[in-house]
């Protein structure tokens, strides 16, 4: 059987306002007094209607206040009639009861409190000189009446309000994540953060002739991280990007030019640009236009992907702890089968294929260890790109027989989490290749970072021939990422018969990598198995 809890509370609320009324009107029709307080009835509607529509806002699902303004205006148009208003004061009970089934017993009260305080007064201002007026005696039956019934429906849908405190936190996280869904597959336009900052840049820079500039966006509470730049605007002047956003306007610097993104009030990053001449403010305010028309795109991009990255680490975080507890463990288990077997068995061959078997399932238990320290790898655990890259080398040099030689010279101010992210996975891609398929002895690992120019090249001196083969993607993939960060990726053959890997963000030829390259060794001790060079900071 349902009961008002397994109903909606809003329609359950509806329903008796709704009863209230034909019960109402039924009382007016058969005492044939509906034309006398015919505007009464009309009116008590359109009360009914605005506190129904204010209970489907979020204020007014929270707080019980629509009830008691409910009450106030029923006495008020009780007050004011004039005509006989007796059949119309069922509807009395309504505000009470309605408090009951949306906000609970505290609420009920109070609506009955107010209700009763505002009757007394009008009893007293109005009905007392008025024939028509209905007695107090005919009030406080209703008045009872709807005080009972609150407090029934109170207790009767306190587990529907309690799930609703449990559902409230979700609720707007719910369609916020449905809007971003349909962003992300119906807009007519790509989200790509760099494809728009860059579009904003190419966008502004011809309307002030500007020779270099930068999109800065804010990635934490007091910082700001760079996305794209053009042209050498040497060091970036975060201080006149933070006043341009604090004061949501265009600021101006010697030849520098700062203008806010902003999306309505919210401001969310800036954009520079070196100009050889000082710009008008009129010219500012037409530029400044411009520049708000597509912030809106860059901000949602910034936001979209955000999203992306958190959902992308918990994805990544899921299949490592997969991995480790379900495939890794079972391999493990055959392991100790083999053991087993090897121990019980008195045949030679039998012993030798125990024995094989072993060494393979500790070959894959390797792998898949560290596949997982793949999957869990992020440049913030390890404080650098290059310390992130450093770390996954030592890692591979544990788990294989590759002799590796590493170089890294990172300079300048910081690239972008985005890029840092991309390049690791890169790199992590390439030097993993080499380890799967290339049958290498050495690897040469050059990663370069000149500010926001980046060169990353690994080589190999295995069997060469890396082609894409169907049913396998991480050449596509390798690609993909480059194309992310704006920058190209080339395989081509290597110096001795193995594979050069090439990324660059700009467009010099790269020099000094693999086997007739020199390699400048770190002096911390960190060798891991085989030759592990490493060239710091």
């Amino acid at each position: 059987m349902r009961t008002v809890a397994d109903a909606s509370p809003w329609r359950v609320t509806t329903a008796v306002r709704v009863f209230a009324l034909a019960t109402a009107v039924g009382q007016l029709v058969s005492a044939g007094t509906l034309g006398r307080v015919g505007l009464v009835v009309l009116q008590l509607g359109c009360v009914a209607a605005v506190c129904a529509s204010l209970e489907l806002t979020p204020l007014g699902r929270r707080l019980p206040w629509v009830t008691v303004l409910e009450g106030f205006a029923v006495v008020g148009l009780f007050g004011l009639a004039n005509g006989p208003v007796e059949p119309l004061l069922v509807y009395l009970a309504v505000p009470t009861v309605v408090a009951g089934v949306r906000h609970g017993a505290i609420a009920t009260v109070n609506t009955s409190l107010s209700t009763g305080v505002a009757l007394l007064a009008i009893q007293a201002l109005t009905w007392s000189h008025v024939e028509t007026g209905p007695s107090l005696g005919s009030v406080l039956p209703w008045l009872v009446l709807g005080l009972g019934a609150g407090m029934l429906a109170s207790h009767q849908t306190q587990s529907v309000r309690r799930l609703e405190a449990v559902r409230a936190p979700y609720a707007a996280t719910n369609r916020l994540v449905g809007t971003l869904h349909s962003a992300a597959t119906d807009l007519p336009q790509d989200l790509d953060v760099i494809l728009h900052a860059r579009a904003l840049e190419c966008a502004v820079r011809p309307l002030v002739g500007a020779d270099a500039s930068a999109v800065l966006v804010r990635s934490g509470l007091m910082t700001l991280e760079t996305l794209t730049s053009y042209g050498d605007l040497g060091a970036v002047d975060d201080e006149l990007a933070r006043r341009c956003m604090s004061a949501m306007r265009a600021e101006q610097r010697g030849d520098i030019v700062a203008l806010p993104l902003r999306v309505g009030e919210h401001v969310f990053g800036a954009l520079l640009m070196r100009c050889h001449r000082p710009l008008a403010n009129a010219v500012l305010a037409s530029i400044q236009e411009q520049v708000d028309e597509r912030a809106i795109l860059l901000d949602t991009a910034v936001l979209l992907d955000g999203v992306r990255s958190l959902a992308t680490n918990e994805e990544r975080n899921r299949l490592a702890r997969d991995i480790h507890d379900g495939v890794a463990q079972q391999i493990v288990a055959l392991g100790f089968l083999a053991d087993d077997l090897a121990a019980l068995s008195h045949d030679p061959a039998t012993r030798q294929g125990a024995e094989d078997l072993r060494v393979e399932v500790t070959r894959l238990v390797n792998a898949l260890r560290f596949s997982v320290f793949d999957l869990r790898q992020e440049v913030a655990d390890a404080g650098s790109l290059s310390g992130a890259v450093s770390d996954y080398v030592g890692q591979l040099g544990t788990h294989s027989d590759l002799r590796i030689h590493l170089t890294l010279d990172e300079r300048g101010s910081r690239l972008t989490r985005r890029t840092e992210e991309e390049l690791l996975r890169i790199a992590q891609e390439a030097i993993a290749n080499v380890h799967k398929h290339a049958r290498a002895v050495n690897v040469w690992v050059r990663l370069t970072v000149h500010g926001t120019d980046v060169t990353l090249v690994v080589e190999d001196d295995g069997v060469g021939g890396a082609t894409a083969r169907p049913g396998h993607y991480g050449l596509h993939t390798m690609r993909e990422r480059a194309r992310r960060i704006d920058a190209d990726l080339e395989v081509a053959p290597g110096h001795h018969g193995g594979t050069v890997v090439t990324l660059a963000t700009h467009h010099e030829a790269p020099t000094g990598s693999g086997p007739d390259s020199t390699t400048t060794p770190r002096t911390d001790g960190r060798h891991s198995h085989g030759d592990h060079h490493l060239a710091g900071r």
